[in-house]
């Protein structure tokens, strides 16, 4: 039997007779089981829930039989990863005559345990909701304009590059800062929106930081620093905010194609494709290989190579600042 493709995101998330989360993002997790359960809930179901590493045999088919408090039922069944070999026993019997009256959402946080369970649950055509970590940036960014979305609510291309500079490194914060600015704000959300709540967060200060030496701005760029520093910012993360930038500038120098195809091959966000273009277009090439050569050493020296991390990111800073300015 052909297994058929029923992974689906995690805003598509919906009741089904049997149906898994697959993945071990917490926010999507919890995301799509919020949706599954609110659904389920307008039947008023009787809930039950129980523990796959801890199941007993035969537990599965009693919680899923009708009874007399409700025929409808909502079962949650947590670390399916984990299962008992009564469990996976249990539940691949279950698949074959699912009660159409009862929700079995299964929660499966990733590895071998349960593989057999899913390719059933697959090849049966039950949903498997995606909830596998979001590893790069451009997929956290998409994870963002799909809580906007949904919400009915607009963020600009600026908006969206100063959101993802303060909070795109982890996908809880993102989250929180996307509930805030549509809780919060009424309107197009704009990069001005964005900093008046999150403009003083160390990563939104090192891309700062980054904009500015980039744009050949040593001034303001060592200002920015000096302040970050000032504040306990660590020298670390403000290296690597301006190497991030010097490193998407090279990797879409040279090619054609349209923002949104490169961003697929480069695991970039489009608006940080058209950025990278626009920026890289006034640097010589030369200038920004030898860039990435400063990037390296300065990386090197703030992790314990040199002996002064200050002045090993303040150098850093000046150095993109004047190679920026070479034609």
């Amino acid at each position: 039997m052909a297994v058929k493709k029923t992974l689906v995101p995690w805003s598509s998330a919906k009741p089904a007779p049997v149906v898994m989360i697959s993945g071990g993002e917490s926010v999507l997790v919890r995301m799509a089981k919020d949706r599954i359960v609110t659904a389920a809930r307008k039947s008023d179901p009787e809930e039950i829930e129980f523990d796959a590493a801890g199941y007993q045999a035969g537990e599965l088919a009693m919680a899923a039989s009708p009874s007399l408090f409700s025929s409808s039922k909502l079962i949650v069944v947590d670390a399916v990863e984990k299962c008992s070999e009564d469990f996976l026993n249990d539940a691949l019997a279950y698949l074959d005559e699912p009660n159409d009256d009862a929700v079995v959402l299964l929660l499966h946080a990733g590895g071998n345990r349960g593989a057999k369970l899913v390719k059933k649950l697959d090849a049966a055509g039950f949903p498997r909701i995606d909830a596998a970590v979001l590893k790069n940036e451009s997929d956290r960014a998409k994870f963002a304009q799909t809580r906007f979305k949904t919400a009915k609510r607009r963020i600009d291309e600026a908006g969206m590059a100063a959101l993802m500079s303060a909070l795109g490194s982890d996908l809880a914060e993102l989250n929180a800062g996307v509930d805030q600015l549509i809780e919060d704000t009424e309107g197009t959300i704009t990069a001005e929106v964005v900093d008046q709540y999150y403009g003083g967060r160390v990563e939104a200060t090192g891309f700062k930081v980054a904009d500015a030496a980039v744009a050949g701005d040593v001034k303001k760029a060592l200002s920015l620093l000096r302040h970050a520093l000032s504040t306990g910012s660590d020298p670390v993360p403000l290296v690597a905010a301006v190497a991030m930038k010097l490193r998407g500038m090279a990797k879409v120098q040279g090619f054609s194609g349209t923002s949104g195809e490169l961003a697929s091959e480069l695991k970039m966000a489009p608006w940080q494709v058209d950025r990278a273009r626009r920026e890289v277009r006034r640097w010589n090439e030369v200038a920004l290989g030898q860039s990435l050569i400063a990037a390296a050493e300065a990386d090197e020296a703030v992790k314990g190579g040199g002996r002064d991390p200050v002045y090993a990111v303040e150098w850093f800073v000046s150095e993109v600042s004047r190679l920026a300015r070479i034609r």
